[in-house]
Parts: C-alpha cells; structure tokens; sequence
C-alpha cells in the first residue's frame, strides 16, 4: 500500500499526508504525519471516524482519550467542534498531537494534556459532549466511571479497540453506568460502539 496515498473515510472526510499533492476535493482533509502511532489506516480508528462523522460534532466540546496521533480529536474540530481535550499517558503520542494539529490549522481549539484522567486540570473537568476512546478494553473498564462524571445528558461516547470477545462485557458496564448502545459494529478484529448517557 502506498504510505502516501489518500484515504477517503465515510462521507465527508480524507486522509492525506504533508508535503504531498492530491488532487482537488469536497472532502474535508485531515493531514497526518506518519509516526510510531500509525497514520489513521487502522480499523478501529476508520471506523471511530466514521462514527464522528455521523454524530456531527459542530459545536460539541470533545474530549480525546488516548489521543495518539490526534487523528479523531482533528478530525471532530474539522467537523466544526468546539474544542478538544486529547489527553494521553505517552509524551510522543501529545507531541504528536500537536504537531499534527498545528498542520490542519486547529492546534487553537485543540488542548493537550500529558498524563491520565487523574491528571485533568480542573478547568478541563467539565462535561463533554463528545467523548472518544479508541484505547485497551482494560482501560475502558478502569476509567468507566470517570467517563460518566465528563458526561451529561447527552453525551455521546465513541469507543474502539475492544476485540470481539470483550465487546459484551465492556458494552454491558456502561449501560449500567446509563448509557444507552446505538451502534455496535464488528470489525476483522475489533469493535467499534456508539453509546448515548441518559443518567
């Protein structure tokens, strides 16, 4: 696969790499350097964005758990989010981040934070609209009720990662947390679910 071909994602959104020339489109691109948090080809982050992409995020506050590259938090502020918190417990993954929101002109609505949910400066604990999660089933578990108190009537959570045989179990505690399943989709390897927090 050429590492600097396009990749077009749903309906609205392109990924493209610096540097590079593509043909003109209607599509909203989003500029990805490649690096040791891949380039946005895997499925769980295709799938996250496609997600996003039908959820509309314009005006929605987001909040980006394990943000990697930046990709999902980037691509919500193209859609016309209001902010971004992209939190992640690696230093490259937030040099990343910024790096690669400085290239799609978004890095002023788009706050970085180096460490855990525990480390959240206290003006960034506010509910979020949009919450994304493309991180390990165990962490989905562990932070779960700390994903309800960022939530508000509303919220949408977007999650990814979670292989097959832990969808039940990791879909069924944030029900219990009172969030309502709106779409569970299986992929090769993992899953990739919408939830809605109702309280």
């Amino acid at each position: 696969m050429n590492p600097y071909k396009a990749i077009e994602v749903g309906q609205k959104l392109r990924i493209v790499r610096p540097n590079q020339k593509y043909p003109p489109t209607q599509r909203v691109d989003i500029v990805i350097a490649r690096g040791a948090f891949g380039s946005g080809e895997h499925e769980t982050t295709l799938s996250c964005l496609e997600e996003i992409e039908k959820v509309n995020p314009k005006d929605m506050r987001v909040l980006d758990i394990g943000c990697g590259t930046g990709i999902l938090a980037i691509a919500a502020l193209k859609l016309g989010a209001e902010k971004a918190v992209c939190i992640d417990i690696a230093r490259e993954a937030i040099e990343t981040t910024v790096k690669n929101a400085a290239l799609n002109g978004v890095d002023k609505r788009l706050y970085p934070v180096l460490g855990t949910l525990n480390q959240l400066p206290a003006s960034l604990q506010e509910p979020y609209h949009l919450i994304l999660a493309n991180i390990y089933p165990e962490v989905l578990k562990e932070i779960a009720s700390q994903i309800k108190a960022l939530s508000t009537n509303g919220t949408i959570l977007i999650a990814s990662g979670v292989p097959w045989e832990d969808n039940h179990e990791i879909v069924t505690l944030y029900k219990s947390l009172g969030f309502q399943l709106l779409n569970n989709r299986w992929l090769e390897q993992y899953t990739t679910f919408t939830m809605l927090y109702v309280g």
